[in-house]
């Protein structure tokens, strides 16, 4: 059984897509918070999945990740980095710390990640990486400046290492506005506007799961791409 590494497991798409992906392959939860990874281990279907304790911020990624895998002797197939933080403020309310904080939490952590699972012991088993953007990286919206670079960083991720790590696919979901516990207080204010402007109304946290199985399970012939998921509104 193939083994997919999951940051920001406990967020809503997280859950969706590790519980969605649990069906087929033994899932590596990662986050910050054992309790929360303890109760979504159990909402998975099957056994055997693990827990990777891992707070983005604070710990030596590169370093506890290394730790983790050889302690359980397990070489991730797919890697999926949902882990993200979504924060929106005015540029001249922007602090150093805050800005250093989305880019670590949202890019550093991936390149530090991708940099273990690229190494020789690792890279021969690894098929894909995934990245989660924003569709705030292609489309401009006030508040949003430090937020959208950080998700354009990834962008710019998934364009080089499809060429560095190849034959690894590397892939990119660029995600529109999706119903979730960290953007509903935005959404829900203007969740009447939204539906009307999206042609396929807003999405929610399991919009992403058949996507994911394409991604990871078909013979695509894709790599360094974005793939656009945001109901149709980048059209308009």
């Amino acid at each position: 059984m193939e083994t997919i590494l999951i940051t920001g497991s406990t967020s809503s798409i997280g859950q969706e897509v590790a519980i969605y992906l649990s069906k087929k392959y033994k899932i590596i939860l990662s986050g910050r918070d054992s309790s929360k990874l303890s109760n979504l281990k159990s909402q998975l279907y099957g056994e055997n999945h693990l827990i990777w304790v891992c707070d983005l911020i604070k710990d030596d990624i590169a370093h506890s990740l290394l730790k983790f895998l050889n302690e359980y002797n397990v070489k991730p197939s797919h890697f999926l980095h949902v882990g993200g933080e979504f924060t929106i403020s005015p540029i001249r309310l922007q602090k150093k710390e805050k800005t250093l904080q989305s880019f670590q939490i949202n890019v550093f952590s991936a390149i530090e990640i991708v940099s273990i699972l690229s190494k020789k012991e690792f890279k021969k088993d690894l098929k894909n990486i995934v990245f989660f953007s924003s569709i705030s990286a292609k489309r401009g919206k006030a508040g949003y400046s430090v937020y959208s670079a950080a998700k354009s960083s990834l962008i710019g991720l998934t364009k080089t290492l499809s060429i560095e790590l190849n034959p690894i696919k590397v892939n990119c979901f660029v995600l529109g506005a999706i119903k979730t516990k960290a953007t509903e207080e935005i959404l829900n204010d203007n969740e009447e506007t939204l539906n009307f402007q999206i042609p396929l109304g807003l999405g929610s946290s399991s919009a992403i799961n058949d996507w994911t199985t394409f991604l990871l399970e078909k013979n695509n012939w894709m790599t360094g791409q974005e793939l656009i998921i945001d109901g149709g509104a980048s059209v308009l």
